[in-house]
């Protein structure tokens, strides 16, 4: 059976193979002194990975994250387009963030069927479209090879708010590309660049990278470029980088390295194969990467670093992480927050709190912020050591040198107790942080109250309610 690329690449997409490895700890006290030595250095490194395009670190990237509705389309209620068109607007929704599935696929059946010339239809429609359901517009069209642009021209005209969204617009990228009509992709990307609108993955779902051989695909590949170095700007910039992602992403890390080669090779794209490598499990190619970003000139930031760090702390190599630090800084690249966070964290899931503490108390002299993280770690440290009054008094610690987030951490305590099944003690956290004028986490503390009540704390319960109804009327 064939299956189209666009498929392939959703299902690719969905697949993100992560190297699990059975934990074996084996605490390495000889290794500690020479780790504290090692993270003292107080210099601060500036990286020069830009993060903007680029999910989240912190969070997962799904490239398709919702794809799956162009499957489900199919079964929606659509209108028959072929009978008489009717002066009738089309049912308004009474929550405009909302806009059912038989709307999406009316709107989907009027461009498809009206051949370019939709606009005069569009207008009859009586609601206000948010960005889901425009991209799953779009995302249906150039599934089945139609053309988006009067859809798009129209969603510049009603809703100027998301004409410029990176997310629309890349899309329409992508629209272009499964109709083959570059044409049209270049007076789109000369628009983009005008805006200074970035592109993102979403733009290059019609390469064929999946299910072509590797000719087809590096020339494919070899043509966006082109277009992209004609139109420069923005979009340039952001294309490259999306695109290395994306094929990062569906595993074809071959090719990502092969944009690198007919564009350039820069430390932020480098630190996109390092980070896919390091979230499948492959810490020994990441590794080797250093090695040939020093022989094409691009020297390892401590983003980079960090990445191999935390897959090796993460996977119990912690003596190969002692190894990488040392190497990291004999190359000159100086330990930031991100890195001691890293080996506090690891010694905090271990129980290791006096290293974890003196660690913390270097990030400090380092002149360097802790993130809420870092504290974070040291509070869920402490508790699942079972030192909950150590991890009360380190909350109240924070709370006296007045460090950023102490309402996050009291929080955090009363929800640790809270699972733990201590749920006086959440309740007296609770208490305790609103009689200092500390408005806790509203999902923690409902739970906190309704499990009070259950158990027959009910004065408690009240108190709790009434203290926080004084927040909600502020």
């Amino acid at each position: 059976m064939n299956i189209s690329p666009k498929k392939l690449l959703i299902i690719r997409f969905l697949i993100n193979p992560v190297s699990v490895k059975t934990l074996n700890f084996n605490p390495l006290i000889s290794s500690v002194a020479s780790l504290l030595s090692a993270l003292a250095t107080p210099s601060i490194n500036t990286s020069i990975y830009n993060s903007n395009y680029a999910c989240s670190s912190n969070r997962c990237f799904s490239v398709v994250s919702d794809d799956n509705s162009l499957i489900s389309n199919q079964n929606v209620e659509s209108v028959n387009t072929r009978a008489p068109v009717t002066r009738r607007r089309i049912t308004v929704t009474r929550n405009p963030l909302y806009v059912s599935p038989k709307l999406v696929s009316q709107i989907t059946d009027i461009v498809r069927s009206s051949k370019g010339e939709c606009r005069s239809r569009l207008d009859l429609i009586d609601t206000r479209l948010s960005k889901i359901p425009i991209c799953e517009i779009i995302k249906v069209l150039s599934f089945e090879k139609v053309p988006s642009m009067q859809f798009f021209e129209w969603v510049r005209d009603n809703h100027p708010d998301l004409y410029c969204n990176g997310d629309i617009c890349s899309l329409m990228v992508d629209n272009c590309g499964w109709l083959n009509d570059f044409d049209a992709m270049r007076a789109l990307l000369k628009q983009f660049k005008q805006e200074r609108i970035c592109l993102d993955d979403k733009a290059f779902g019609f390469l064929p990278v999946l299910d072509s051989s590797k000719a087809n695909a590096m020339e494919s590949i070899a043509l966006v470029i082109q277009v992209l170095d004609e139109i420069g700007g923005s979009v340039r910039g952001s294309g490259v980088y999306a695109l290395i992602h994306m094929l990062c992403v569906a595993d074809c890390f071959d090719l990502s390295k092969y944009v690198m080669e007919i564009t350039e090779k820069k430390v932020n794209y480098y630190a996109i194969l390092v980070r896919e490598k390091c979230r499948r499990g492959c810490t020994d190619e990441a590794h080797a990467l250093l090695k040939h970003m020093r022989e094409e000139n691009c020297e390892p930031d401590s983003k980079i670093y960090n990445y191999i760090l935390g897959s090796l702390c993460k996977t119990d190599k912690f003596s190969e992480a002692l190894t990488l630090l040392e190497e990291m800084k004999e190359a000159g690249v100086d330990p930031d927050e991100i890195t001691f966070e890293i080996f506090i964290s690891y010694a905090c899931r271990h129980g290791l709190m006096d290293f974890a503490n003196e660690s913390f108390d270097r990030l400090l002299q380092s002149g360097r912020v802790p993130r809420l993280s870092t504290y974070a770690a040291v509070v869920k440290g402490y508790f699942n050591a079972g030192r909950y009054e150590e991890a009360y008094a380190y909350v109240c610690d924070i709370e006296v040198k007045k460090m950023p987030g102490i309402h996050k951490m009291f929080s955090l305590l009363a929800r640790l107790h809270q699972e733990k099944g201590n749920i006086d003690a959440a309740g007296r956290i609770l208490n305790e942080m609103m009689e200092k004028g500390l408005k806790p986490d509203f999902l923690y503390y409902a739970k906190t109250v309704k499990i009070l009540r259950l158990v027959g704390s009910k004065d408690l319960a009240l108190d709790l309610k009434n203290k926080f109804a004084k927040f909600r009327v502020e």
